[in-house]
C-alpha cells in the first residue's frame, strides 16, 4: 500500500476537475457497518450526472479508494474537507501519480481531519453521449488518527460550538461510544440541548461525545449528523 506524507498529498491542489460532464449533483452520507473500516458501494451513473460520496476520517488515517465500472470512461476525483466540484481536487483517477498508482485506484495517508468527497462521473465525450455506468466503489479508512479533530469538529475550546441541538425527529441514541455497536444509554429528542464534549471520526462518518444537560446528567456519544450549533439553554 502506497502511503504519501501529507505535504506531498497537498500538491495535488493542482489538479482540476476538468473532464467531466456538467451534469445534476447526487449526494450520497457514506456510514460503514459498525465495527468495520470500509464498504462497497454498488451505483449506476448516466450521461452528465456526478454521484458525491461523503465520508469522515482523520489526519493520519490511510484512504484507499478502487472503482469498477462497466463503462472505461468512469472516472473518480478525491476532495479535501471545505472542497468539492469547481474547486482543485486532491487527486484524478484518470491521472497516475504518487496517490494514485493505477487508473481508478487511490491510496493516501490523509493529512486533515473533515469529510473527504469522492465524486464519481463519466468522461465528457461519453458524459454527451448519454453513457452508462454500472460500477462499484471500494472504499476503505485505516489505520490510527495523529491527534484532535479540530475546525468545526473540535470542543468548544478549540473553536466548536458548545452546545448542540438534536435534529432527529425521530429520536438520537445515545452510546457508549463512537460506533452503531456500541451499547445505547439513552434516546435523545429533538431539540434536546446538549453540551460538546468533542468529536471523532469512526465508520466514516462524524461522532460526538455530549453531555446531558439536565438532571441526571448522562454523558455518551451520538451521530454527528443529527447535531446543529445552538445556544447555552437557559438556566
Amino acid at each position: 500500500m502506497l502511503k504519501v506524507v501529507a505535504a506531498s498529498l497537498m500538491m495535488f491542489g493542482a489538479f482540476s476537475t476538468a473532464g467531466h460532464g456538467q451534469g445534476s449533483d447526487r449526494s450520497v452520507d457514506v456510514e460503514f457497518a459498525a465495527g468495520t473500516t470500509g464498504t462497497v458501494i454498488s451505483d449506476r451513473l448516466v450521461g452528465r450526472e456526478v454521484v458525491l460520496y461523503h465520508l469522515g476520517a482523520e489526519a493520519g488515517q490511510v484512504l484507499d479508494l478502487s472503482l469498477q465500472s462497466s463503462n472505461a470512461a468512469t472516472y473518480f476525483n478525491v476532495y479535501a474537507p471545505g472542497s468539492g466540484p469547481g474547486d482543485a481536487a486532491l487527486a484524478v483517477s484518470s491521472l497516475t501519480s504518487d496517490s494514485v498508482p493505477d487508473l481508478n485506484q487511490f491510496s493516501a495517508t490523509l493529512p486533515v481531519s473533515g469529510d473527504y468527497t469522492v465524486m464519481v462521473y463519466l468522461y465528457r465525450a461519453a458524459a454527451r453521449r448519454d453513457g452508462v455506468a454500472e460500477y462499484t466503489l471500494d472504499i476503505s479508512i485505516t489505520g490510527k488518527p495523529q491527534g484532535i479533530v479540530q475546525n468545526d469538529y473540535a470542543d468548544g475550546l478549540m473553536g466548536g460550538p458548545d452546545f448542540w441541538a438534536v435534529v432527529a425527529n425521530g429520536g438520537l441514541n445515545l452510546r457508549t461510544g463512537p460506533s452503531q455497536s456500541a451499547n445505547k444509554v439513552a434516546v435523545l429528542h429533538s431539540d434536546d440541548v446538549v453540551r460538546n464534549l468533542g468529536c471523532r471520526m469512526a465508520e466514516a462518518q462524524r461522532w460526538c461525545q455530549v453531555q446531558t444537560v439536565t438532571e441526571p446528567k448522562l454523558t455518551g456519544w451520538v451521530a454527528g449528523r443529527f447535531l446543529a450549533e445552538a445556544a447555552e439553554p437557559a438556566r
